[in-house]
């Protein structure tokens, strides 16, 4: 039995830390995937079934509700008004008759940009009203390209006993993904995420550092537990120890782009029963931003992050633009890195890892 499992542990807890690994792995593969919108949360949990079936099992005893989108709701609001006593009109049958029309035009002529969208959006309304199951239709398919390859060794030391997955991305590129599975409670500090892009062409890497916790009513007491020391410690070792400048070691950047932050708190929102519907906070705030507002405040709320977040509309973007994040390193910077700061004291913490490579 593992930890999400164990009813000797207080259920809201579980459940607000199984909903924070969930978002870890939305944010990684909508990241690898370049989606515009992020993954949906089915989307989500049928690829942690694919790494993890135990843990499947586990997070959606959770987090047992689907989201009901507007577009759900208006269909079946369109289809209670259909409805007669002879018949009753089925909000699916109504999704299927609108999504076939748009399908048709869009053959015609894929540039829709809009029409691709409400394509998009009523595909996962239809998948709202669907029984829970693995689907047919893997958002990524499984791939053996890296697992062949000898030569890619960065922080697998890391991991001797944890066992990877290797997908193939729709822009040719390979995302490997763990997700550790914790069996402690003192484990569940936080669902942290580290993303890295590798470049196999270059033997250069970069990396992301995301610390989700949760908030409630959009409040993070910032006294509370050792979450003021995980700050710090994360602000010691990735922005103190020159990350966050530039190829020059200066924290100001040349050309038009954020300095070279790479760790980031996610607040998430609090999740109080297994029918809470699942809605992302969507902010990322830089860790030194957070210890700022920690000298004088008790609490990082909704107020005081303004003019120093970065919403999640344009987050992923502007990582993938190379405007935020860690600046590239060798190989063997990143393995000095990896070494130096002692990653392994934060292995109890991270519950994804996330590696997109770029073959060679």
């Amino acid at each position: 039995m593992s930890y999400f499992s164990d009813e000797e542990y207080n259920e809201d807890e579980r459940r607000n830390n199984a909903y924070q690994a969930v978002n870890a792995v939305r944010e990684a593969v909508s990241l690898a995937k370049r989606t515009h919108q992020p993954i949906t949360y089915e989307q989500t949990l049928d690829l942690i079934n694919d790494l993890n079936p135990e843990l499947y099992e586990e997070v959606t005893t959770l987090l047992a509700r689907k989201n009901e989108s507007d577009w759900v709701k208006y269909f079946k609001e369109k289809a209670l008004a259909k409805s007669t006593k002879e018949k009753e009109v089925n909000p699916t049958d109504l999704i299927e008759e609108e999504l076939a029309e748009l399908e048709e035009i869009v053959e015609k002529d894929k540039s829709k940009r809009f029409l691709n969208k409400r394509i998009f959006d009523y595909k996962n309304a239809l998948e709202y009203f669907q029984p829970r199951k693995v689907s047919e239709h893997k958002i990524l398919n499984a791939d053996f390209y890296l697992a062949e390859r000898p030569s890619f060794k960065i922080s697998e030391t890391l991991y001797e006993n944890e066992e990877f997955k290797d997908f193939k991305l729709p822009n040719g590129k390979v995302l490997r993904l763990r997700l550790l599975h914790p069996d402690k409670p003192e484990h569940i500090i936080g669902a942290d995420l580290i993303y890295e892009q590798f470049n196999l062409k270059t033997n250069q890497a970069r990396f992301l550092v995301l610390q989700y916790k949760t908030w409630n009513t959009k409040s993070l007491n910032l006294s509370s537990g050792n979450i003021g020391a995980q700050f710090e410690k994360l602000d010691k070792n990735l922005c103190k120890s020159g990350y966050c400048s530039n190829y020059e070691g200066k924290k100001t950047t040349g050309g038009y782009r954020f300095p070279y932050c790479s760790a980031f708190l996610r607040p998430t929102s609090y999740i109080a029963s297994a029918d809470s519907k699942l809605v992302s906070t969507g902010i990322h705030v830089p860790i030194c931003e957070v210890l700022k507002i920690k000298e004088t405040e008790k609490s990082l709320t909704s107020k005081n992050v303004k003019g120093k977040a970065v919403s999640y509309k344009i987050f992923d973007e502007l990582y993938v633009e190379q405007m935020l994040g860690s600046r590239w390193l060798t190989f063997d910077e990143l393995k000095e890195f990896y070494e130096s700061k002692d990653l392994l004291s934060y292995q109890d913490r991270i519950r994804v890892h996330a590696q997109e490579v770029t073959p060679d």
